[in-house]
């Protein structure tokens, strides 16, 4: 209601000067109309600069992109880091477990060997000894009673030393878990800020945007008011030549007593005027094409005619735009070759695909792309994840078929 308020004063502004321009001189007309053109000329100035501040700030909001891109990646890194971690972890206090089981069980072997020399005393080993029936006997067994004393005892240290290795990995990994979940939270927060600063960003380019309208309104209306300023000269100049060309054929008339004859030209104007409505949401049913959005068939806007999402005013949709969250799967429409594959300006993060025969398929705003230029897809591969990248009011695809280069509806290939 405030825009259609605003207008209707704005014609107003613009046509009330009209009806006195009849009691006007030609001076006076072109005074009016170097004033106008002297408006206009600012009006110029101002959308001039606008429009510059709005190319820096879409410039910044595409680097923007990129940077939540990757910070985004780095995240699912430190995430795949903090999962690995956590894994050597268990398997850390795994393999502690089975160390002190097993030193257990060997102590209590050894606590049986033990209290077997503490009943008995030196006499068992003395006994062994004593039984020898030869030299060579009796270093044999002596032999063997050392290994087993020896045996004993290093098994022992064995166990510990490797119980204790143990708890010092198992320490480690702990304290790198910490840390890595420590940056997990840091890179959580610098995605954040990212996600913040670029949402400040888009708020600050719809309102150049919002500027930019407004400058090309009132240099069309300062247009208008110009050429019609020059129109009412035009006119003036028309009839006081026409006068002159009367008062002169009338004095000749007097004077030849003849009839002079006088014709009058009008001229005819006429405006025309176009558009078309933008397709209504429809719901997929099959078609040559594989759905690019996997358990997402609703269309929030179609092949034509549509009210900007971004300003104000109409444009023409080249495609489908189909809304999901933020990651979900992004699936080729039919095989093919990958011939675009990154930033573009405009769409964002964006997969072309090349299935021959004068048939490529565009989709675009991702978050990410799991596909890069010369690769070989098939159809319902996952190319790309849904993002909100680019030009754009929310996380959705838009999806493009292009015959020849020229886009065309996406309705005859999808069977909707």
């Amino acid at each position: 209601m405030k825009k259609i308020m605003i207008g209707c004063l704005l014609v107003c502004s613009l046509f009330q000067p009209y009806q006195a321009f009849g009691a006007k001189t030609v001076q006076q007309l072109q005074q009016e109309k170097n004033q106008y053109q002297q408006n206009k000329k600012n009006a110029q100035n101002a959308l001039q600069q606008t429009q510059q501040k709005q190319k820096t700030i879409t410039e910044e909001i595409s680097q923007l992109d990129k940077s939540v891109a990757e910070a985004q990646d780095e995240l699912e890194r430190v995430n795949n880091r903090l999962e690995e971690t956590q894994k050597n972890l268990e398997q850390a206090q795994k393999d502690l477990a089975e160390a002190t089981q097993k030193k257990e069980s060997q102590m209590a072997t050894f606590r049986q060997r033990v209290k077997f020399i503490h009943e008995n005393g030196s006499v068992g080993y003395l006994k062994a000894i004593m039984q020898a029936d030869s030299i060579t006997d009796l270093l044999s067994r002596s032999e063997y009673i050392h290994q087993i004393m020896d045996y004993d005892k290093n098994t022992l240290e064995e166990l510990k030393r490797n119980q204790s290795i143990i708890e010092v990995k198992e320490k480690e990994i702990t304290i790198e878990r910490d840390e890595i979940a420590v940056l997990v939270e840091q890179q959580k927060q610098k995605s954040q800020e990212l996600e913040q600063k670029l949402a400040e960003k888009q708020k600050v380019s719809e309102q150049y945007r919002q500027d930019a309208k407004k400058y090309e309104e009132e240099l069309a209306s300062w247009e208008q008011a110009s050429a019609e300023v020059e129109r009412l000269i035009n006119e003036a100049n028309r009839k006081a030549e026409e006068a002159r060309k009367k008062a002169a054929e009338e004095a000749k008339r007097k004077a030849a007593a003849q009839a002079a004859a006088s014709s009058k030209s009008t001229a005819k104007t006429s405006s025309s005027s176009g558009g078309g409505a933008a397709m209504g949401t429809v719901t997929y049913t099959g078609g040559q094409f594989a759905w690019p959005v996997p358990g997402r068939s609703y269309i929030s806007s179609g092949y034509g005619y549509r009210s900007r999402p971004i300003g104000s005013g109409t444009e023409f949709h080249t495609g489908y735009d189909i809304p999901a969250p933020t990651g979900s799967n992004i699936t080729a429409a039919a095989a093919g070759t990958v011939i675009t594959a990154g930033y573009v300006n405009g769409f964002g993060y964006t997969v072309m695909i090349n299935h021959g025969s004068g048939l490529v398929t565009l989709y675009g705003h991702n978050s990410r792309l799991n596909v890069s230029v010369g690769d070989q897809v098939s159809k319902g591969q996952v190319i790309a994840k849904c993002g909100s990248t680019g030009n754009s009011t929310g996380p959705h695809c838009h999806f493009e078929v292009r015959k020849n280069g020229k886009h065309t509806s996406p309705a005859p290939y999808l069977g909707v």
